[in-house]
Order: structure tokens, then C-alpha cells, then sequence
């Protein structure tokens, strides 16, 4: 399904030339408020994790309430008005807002930075094993400086407060824009090849091409505002039961203990199988192509009947196999060394490539003055640019929903397949301190910098301007973001309970690893290495089968998804909009399916708008309210 054409030659004639400042003031105003509502949901409050999604519902609300004000605007002021390519740009800012401030990158950053000083005591030896190891300018060590920071109820801005954290967030905001400026250009790289040539679809940019289009089509579809009624209706179901327990609750979401019907090993390994019924998802999954639709419920029943398989053979004992991270990561680094393969003609000498081969030397050099040897350091940046390449194709070519990988990034992935008694101290130090930015991949910024290129060319918006606005939202969202973050922690309290998310949980999970790095070091696991290169030659074999039989239902990219965290929450509902998509393709044919497109973006607006409120209205009572998602 190639994207909307949202823009005639008299549009793009009325909008150039492009006022890409007016852009750029509305989304800096905005940021701030959006970063709030991020950390109001994600951390203080704990109710839902819109980051993860390849569409932060967050920033699709706010634009669509920017959209029904400028409306407005243009009925009064219609020369003060923003046009469709302001607007899209402006979403295409706080969505990388979103992914920075998100729940998988400087989220993990802050909570990283000063809780090892903090927590170290005498049972875990953290003093003795890496404290010292650990870059006094890249880390916070100043105890009374985090005390304020976990306990509260005192006040950021004291002169030993702000000394602590200014110069480690100093370093980490250079080392981010570093990063973007690389995702940059390997995006300007590779636009060319993927948008005109191979004529990706990106389902995922259709939602906010057709909320900002000057003539308004959607909004007089009837079937959007039955989309929209759908979504909302349900959520109001789903979320005065929460309010109110006796209000009757639809059976929406649940999960299936296997275990308890079966068992019997090795029946018993499917474990607990989630389901939900999303309508953000379905509506999401009625534009992804229907191969990987498919694919994503198909393979991740096929992971719980690996765990069978697994079980049956005794191979079990050791709990981490068959390695589904590893996995993973294998699949997804051979999907994207064959997709730069078929793209090498494309990779000719230019500027971009030469701004990204230094932007890969200072990142590089950065490890190496860390702690880890240049080679490694090599290697490790060159796993996280693939693994970015590869989800920023899923979602450009089949519109993924959501690509988090638990645990698979570099730092876990060499670790593993090196073991860490041959690695020194210094450089498993080094490891764990990356870990900030590879925990999960959910909030990642570099798919939102080709969306908004691509629909930079659909609205007619030159793409010279493009850099600097994007790298002027990088810096702004860091600053803003942890000067947000570090008001509301030193009033309320990281590790308190007024402070409900994962600050002092699951994000610094990596310390209580490396303490287990270095006092219980492993050899390399030769068993992960075989699954991994399973994976990796399955994933050829079945992309070679591909080319050679059209048609062919499975999709490798379905393989790495159905791994993710967020598939054991989408994937029965990517299974009823696959049932949906293909009975509608088969008795009614294309155009009966492009006349229900106006449903489908009705249900990921409605969800967006509802989402939103729930999230204003926990704020209001300070309390958690129904979670559109998980």
C-alpha cells in the first residue's frame, strides 16, 4: 500500500516558501508539555508506555488537537494559518521528542547515572568490584546530591544539585547528538533508495498525512467517526471499570496459563499467553502488508512451540535456551546486510557518507576512551547501526507496530557470545554503561527521521532545513527532559512510592548483571552461537525464497518481531486485523479495502484522543487510571 499522495502541485506552490521557523517555535513551545505528559505516564504515574509504539499516541494527540485549533484559526486568520507540511513537521518533531524521552533511551540514561553510588553496600561489594572503574564525569557520585534525588522533598536548584548532574548531562547530550547526526545520515543515505526506488509504503506516516490534509476528506468520512466511536466507546468501557470496579468490564485483554490445562511437561512450556484486543493495533495492522500481518502471529506461536520443542529434547536445563534475543538479533542484522547488499550501488561517495564515517569514528574513539578496546568499540557500533537500520526499514516498508528487543542489543549480545572471563573489568564497565541507549530499542529515534523525511517530500517541504531542526529538537528534548525530570525527582522522590515507574527497577537492571559479570565470569556460549547462526542463515534462506516465489506468506522481519515484548500484547490482534484485511481483500477487493481506510485511522485517532484523556484525568485525581496499553 503505497503512502497517501496528500499534496497537488498548487499545494506545494502555496507553501513555499516553507516558514520551517514558525514550525520549529510551535514545536519547541509543545515539547516541553509533551515531555510531561510523557513522564507523567511513563514514570510518576505508571499507566501506559507510549514510546514504545512506533506511533507515540502522545504526539498523535497533540496533533490532533494542533490540527482543531488551527482550524480554527484558518477561519479568522486563513494567512496565519499552518500548512499541511508545518504540521507534519512539527509531528515529525515531538515524535522524536517522544523516542528521546522515552521509556528505552534517556530514561534508562538518568536512572543509570547515579544509582550505583547510591545503592552500593557491603552485601553486593559494588564498592570493591567497578565503582571506581565507573567516569566520574560521565556518572553522578555525589551522595547528598542523590539523596534529594531518591527521597525528595527538596528542591533541584541548590548549587551542589545542579553542580552534581551538569557536567555528566553535558558529555551524554554531545555523545546523543553525535548519535542522531549518524542516524541522519544514514537516513539521507538511504531516502533515495528506499522512497523512490524500491517505493517503500510507510503505512505508519498515512495517520498524520491524512489528519493534516488541507481539505479535511477524513474528518467528513463518516466511517472515521465510527472508528472513532469504536475506540472510544470501548476505552470508556474498559476504563470506568478501573474507576469503578462493580462497572462491567468487556473481556478484552487476559491471558491463558497453559500450565494449567496441560500440565504435563512439555506442554507446560508454553507458559502464559497473553491476548488483547487493541484498536489502535488493529487499525495499525489493517495498513501493514498482509505477509506481515501474518507473519507476526504465525511465529510467535511457532516461539511457543519452540519452548515445547525445547522441553521435549531436555535442552531446558539451561533456561536461557534457544536464545530468542540472540535470536533475534541475528535475524535482524542478516535482514539488514541483505537490504544494504541489494542497496550497495546506491552507497556511492558523498557528503552524508563521509558525515557519518566521522560521526562513526568519534563514537568509536568515545568506546575506546571508555574502556573498551577499539576493535570491540568497532564492532559494537556497528551492531547498533544495523540494528537501527533494520527497525527503521520495518517500519518504512511494513509499518511494525513496535520493535522493542529485550536484552538483544550489543552489550547483551557480545557478552554472550564472547563470555566475560576473557574481557577485563574496565571494558565490562564500559559494556554496562552503553546499556543506557540498547536496553529494549522500543523508544528509538532514527524511524522517525526517515518517516519525517518521507513526509517532508509528500507535503512539498524542502529537505535542506531538515537537519538543523532535527538536531535543534535533539538538544532542546535533553535539556528539557532532564531538567523536567530532575524538578519533579528531587519534589517527590525516585525510589518513593509517589514515584511509581521503573527509576530504580527494571532500568538498571544492567549493575546487579556486570556484579555478576565480574564475580561469576562465563565462558563464551557456544550454544547461543549456534541458534544465532540458525537464525542468521534461516533468515537468508527464507528472503532468497522470497525473491524466487512470489506470494510466499512468511516473512523473516515476522520472525524478529515475534520476540519482542509488546508482541505478546499485539499479536491476537494483529491476528483479527489479518482475518479482517484478507476477507475483505478477497470478497471485496482493493477498493472496498480503501474505502474502510477511514475506519482504520479512526480507530488509532480515537485511541490517541481517549488515551490522552485517561492520561489528563490520572494527573488530575493523582492517581493511576485505565492503560491503553499494555
Amino acid at each position: 500500500m503505497a503512502a497517501p499522495s496528500a499534496v497537488t502541485p498548487l499545494t506545494v506552490a502555496r507553501q513555499n516558501p516553507f516558514r520551517t521557523a514558525r514550525a520549529l517555535a510551535v514545536a519547541t513551545v509543545l515539547i516541553p508539555f509533551n515531555i510531561a505528559w510523557v513522564l507523567q505516564l511513563e514514570v510518576i504515574q505508571f499507566v501506559s508506555w507510549p514510546t514504545i509504539l512506533s506511533i507515540p499516541m502522545n504526539a498523535l494527540s497533540l496533533l490532533v488537537l494542533l490540527v482543531g485549533m488551527n482550524k480554527a484559526v484558518a477561519i479568522f486568520l486563513p494567512s496565519i494559518a499552518l500548512r499541511q507540511g508545518e504540521l507534519t513537521l512539527i509531528y515529525t518533531l515531538l515524535c522524536l521528542s517522544s523516542a528521546l524521552s522515552g521509556t528505552d533511551f534517556l530514561q534508562v540514561l538518568a536512572s543509570m547515572m547515579g544509582y550505583p553510588f547510591f545503592f552500593a553496600m557491603l552485601e553486593n561489594r559494588w564498592q570493591d568490584l567497578f565503582l571506581s572503574l565507573l567516569p566520574p564525569a560521565l556518572t553522578v557520585s555525589d551522595k547528598n546530591a542523590l539523596r534529594g534525588f531518591y527521597y525528595g522533598d527538596t528542591s533541584l536548584y541548590r548549587p551542589d544539585h545542579l553542580k552534581a548532574w551538569l557536567v555528566p548531562c553535558g558529555l551524554w547530550l554531545g555523545f546523543v547528538l553525535l548519535l542522531v547526526t549518524a542516524m541522519l545520515c544514514l537516513c539521507a543515505l538511504l531516502q533515495r533508495r528506499w522512497s523512490e526506488e524500491e517505493r517503500l509504503s510507510y503505512p505508519l506516516i498515512w495517520c498524520p498525512l491524512q489528519v493534516t490534509e488541507e481539505s479535511a476528506r477524513v474528518w467528513r468520512s463518516g466511517m472515521f467517526w465510527w472508528g472513532v466511536l469504536v475506540a472510544v466507546s470501548l476505552s470508556l468501557v474498559q476504563g470506568l471499570n478501573t474507576l469503578f470496579p462493580s462497572f462491567p468490564r468487556l473481556p478484552l485483554r487476559g491471558q491463558w496459563d497453559a500450565g494449567q490445562w496441560m500440565p504435563q511437561r512439555p506442554f507446560n512450556a508454553l507458559g502464559i499467553i497473553p491476548f488483547g484486543f487493541y484498536p489502535f493495533a488493529v487499525g495499525l495492522g489493517m495498513l501493514m502488508p498482509l505477509d506481515l500481518s501474518f507473519s507476526c502471529w504465525f511465529f510467535y506461536l511457532v516461539h511457543r512451540l519452540e519452548r515445547v520443542t525445547v522441553a521435549a529434547l531436555g535442552w531446558d536445563v539451561d533456561p536461557q535456551v534457544p536464545y530468542f534475543p540472540e535470536q533475534a538479533t541475528a535475524t535482524w542484522v542478516a535482514l539488514c546486510l541483505s537490504w544494504l547488499w541489494r542497496a550497495k550501488a546506491s552507497l556511492r561517495p558523498s557528503g552524508a557518507l563521509l558525515c557519518f564515517l566521522g560521526c562513526f569514528a568519534l563514537l568509536t574513539l568515545f568506546g575506546w576512551r571508555l574502556g573498551l578496546p577499539l576493535s570491540l568499540s568497532f564492532v559494537y557500533f556497528a551492531l547498533y547501526f544495523l540494528l537501527s537500520l533494520s527497525f527503521t526499514r520495518a517500519r518504512a516498508e511494513l509499518g511494525a507496530i513496535a520493535h522493542d528487543l529485550p536484552f538483544g542489543g550489543p552489550t547483551n549480545l557480545l557478552t554472550t557470545v564472547l563470555g566475560t572471563q576473557f574481557l577485563s573489568p574496565r571494558t565490562l564497565v564500559a559494556l554496562a554503561l552503553f546499556y543506557w541507549f540498547n536496553r529494549s530499542y522500543g523508544s528509538h529515534p532514527m524511524p522517525f527521521l526517515l518517516e519525517g523525511m518521507k513526509m517532508a517530500k509528500e507535503t512539498g517541504i524542502p529537505l535542506r532545513p531538515f537537519p538543523f531542526l532535527t538536531l535543534t529538537t535533539t538538544g532542546v528534548t535533553f535539556i528539557v527532559f532532564f531538567w523536567l525530570l530532575l524538578h519533579q525527582m528531587y519534589r517527590l522522590g525516585a525510589a518513593t512510592s509517589r514515584v511509581k515507574g521503573d527509576l530504580v527497577r527494571y532500568y538498571v537492571d544492567i549493575y546487579p548483571q556486570l556484579q555478576a559479570w565480574l564475580t561469576a565470569p562465563t565462558p563464551p556460549r557456544l550454544k547461543a552461537l549456534s541458534w544465532m547462526a540458525g537464525a542468521f542463515l534461516g533468515t537468508w534462506l527464507l528472503m532468497h525464497a522470497r525473491w524466487q516465489l512470489a506470494g510466499l506468506p512468511f516473512h523473516p522481519m515476522g520472525y524478529a518481531l515475534a520476540s519482542n515484548w509488546s508482541m505478546n500484547y499485539l499479536w491476537s490482534s494483529l491476528l483479527v486485523s489479518w482475518l479482517l484485511k484478507a476477507t475483505l481483500l478477497h470478497y471485496g477487493g482493493v477498493s472496498v479495502h480503501r474505502r474502510v481506510t477511514s475506519l482504520v485511522i479512526g480507530l488509532v485517532i480515537g485511541e490517541a484522543v481517549i488515551a490522552s484523556l485517561w492520561g489528563a484525568l490520572s494527573l488530575l485525581l493523582q492517581r493511576p487510571t485505565h492503560s491503553f496499553w499494555p
